[in-house]
Parts: structure tokens; C-alpha cells; sequence
């Protein structure tokens, strides 16, 4: 479902009824400004997005030779050069 921003001021109360159909884009001028979706959803979208950041990581620290072990042992050593 797409509305428009006009339109969905009024009306979020029977947006929010209608998540259980799908996630409503919000338009302005006809072109998407943002999306209503059910808390479900977001969590999943937002485990998806985190998932693929840690796969593109660490493909790019299989790249740069770098071990996790190298990784860990800096990072240890940082936090301890703090306190």
C-alpha cells in the first residue's frame, strides 16, 4: 500500500491496522519518504542488516590477512591501555 504523506496524517490509526497486509509506504510529491511495518518486521530486517555487515567484515578481514585472533589480541591490548 502506498499513501501519501497528506493523506496518512489523519489516518495512522487505520494504517496501523493495516501491517497485518504488509508494510505502508509513505509518499510525498509520489515518491517514497518511509515505511510502516509491524515491529516484527523491523527485527527481522534489522537481523538481517546486521548479519550482512558481519559477513561483509569479515570478508574483508579474510582479505586483508588479518586473523581474528589479531584482531582480539589488539583489541584486548587497547581496552587494558585504558584503565
Amino acid at each position: 500500500m502506498h499513501i501519501s504523506v497528506a493523506d496518512a496524517h489523519g489516518r495512522l490509526s487505520y494504517l496501523v491496522g493495516e501491517l497485518n497486509r504488509g508494510p505502508v509506504t509513505i509518499t510525498r510529491r509520489g515518491k517514497p519518504v518511509g515505511v510502516l511495518m509491524t515491529p516484527e518486521e523491523y527485527q527481522q530486517l534489522s537481523k538481517l542488516r546486521a548479519y550482512l555487515e558481519m559477513l561483509r567484515l569479515s570478508q574483508e578481514l579474510a582479505e586483508s590477512g588479518v586473523t581474528a585472533n589479531e584482531v582480539w589480541e589488539a583489541s584486548r591490548a587497547e581496552l587494558e591501555a585504558r584503565v
